[in-house]
């Protein structure tokens, strides 16, 4: 494949009821490739299919296969990472349709929940996002609008009506809807107005990456959450794993921001908590409403795989998950709930 080769078709041929041996054979019968390749499949991921590609020139691409879920929406993913590819800040774009896209592997370790604890790889990362935010002219065509709160009052109402693929059952997690949704009207009166740019809206630890040695490249993977949004989300959600952290949190919000008296860091103190809070709640949410369709896309046999991987030693099933999430959670709101009234 050609240093500027792109190719992005309307029509998509991927369906979602192929099983992953047929997904790997349709992936060897794209147009793109010059010759034999060597495909193998990476686990880790929750929703979608990901392939390591290396072709005939041993030139190495990275395949993404989904399907709509949740808030993700194909050509929204499409374009945001075509976006973040023309400021520099995620892999090149070559191939996609609806519900497929291959991109440059990006060759580089992933952050690890660690380094949150390396203020200055800290302070990177927030530079490359504010490359993001300040470039939403590169976005070229329609993108998704991200609003955390209508998503989390989207699945509430979910967990309480059930879903056709578990017989309209309703949630086991049923008696919690209350709670979150007026924690959720309680967080969302906290956001003040602001001007929506280009933002991430998944910047968890494990979609970003970065040069090796030097570290003075970031990248940003995974674009399915990309969406116009908060700028002040993805500084709260990258800080999520950080809990109750005001030391954390105001270095964020001045690497961000710069010099801030200290009104105005309260100020964005309240809006930042509330959005790290409204994160930490979606996940927990997202994770309870995918009960209701839990092989949507992936066989219980990947999402077992892809579990082992991303949550060594936890329960492999979604109840495991909600599990781990929680306390964390519930710290933050122990710790700043009162103050959202």
């Amino acid at each position: 494949m050609k240093d500027d080769f792109l190719l992005l078709k309307e029509v998509s041929t991927l369906r979602r009821d192929w099983d992953t041996h047929r997904t790997q054979e349709y992936i060897r019968s794209l147009p793109i490739w010059s010759g034999p390749i060597d495909l193998r499949q990476k686990f880790g991921g929750l929703q979608n299919r990901t392939y390591f590609v290396t072709d005939v020139d041993g030139r190495r691409y990275v395949v993404r296969c989904g399907f709509d879920q949740y808030r993700t929406r194909q050509p929204s993913v499409v374009h945001c990472t075509l976006a973040a590819a023309n400021l520099g800040i995620g892999p090149q774009l070559r191939y996609a349709e609806p519900n497929l896209t291959v991109t440059d592997f990006v060759t580089g370790p992933q952050m690890q929940v660690e380094q949150l604890q390396d203020l200055d790889f800290v302070a990177n990362v927030v530079r490359t996002v504010r490359v993001m935010h300040e470039g939403t002219e590169a976005i070229s065509e329609s993108i998704s609008y991200w609003w955390p709160f209508h998503t989390v009052r989207r699945y509430l109402k979910t967990m309480e009506s059930g879903a056709a693929p578990t017989q309209w059952e309703r949630s086991q997690w049923l008696d919690e809807v209350p709670f979150f949704r007026e924690v959720s009207r309680r967080l969302e009166r906290a956001i003040g107005p602001f001007i929506p740019c280009f933002t991430h809206n998944d910047l968890t630890y494990v979609n970003i990456m970065y040069s090796s040695p030097a570290r003075d490249r970031i990248w940003l993977i995974d674009w399915d959450g990309g969406a116009y949004g908060h700028p002040m989300w993805d500084l709260a959600e990258m800080s999520l794993l950080t809990g109750v952290n005001d030391d954390f949190d105001r270095y964020v919000l001045g690497c961000y921001f710069g010099d801030l008296t200290e009104p105005k860091m309260t100020a964005l103190l309240h809006e930042h908590r509330a959005f790290k809070m409204m994160a930490g709640l979606r996940l927990i949410v997202e994770v309870m409403v995918t009960a209701h369709d839990p092989y949507f896309y992936l066989t219980p046999e990947e999402m077992r795989e892809s579990m082992k991987i991303s949550f060594p030693g936890q329960q492999q099933h979604l109840n495991g998950l909600a599990d781990l999430l929680r306390p964390g959670f519930n710290e933050m709101w122990a710790a700043y709930g009162q103050d959202y009234a």
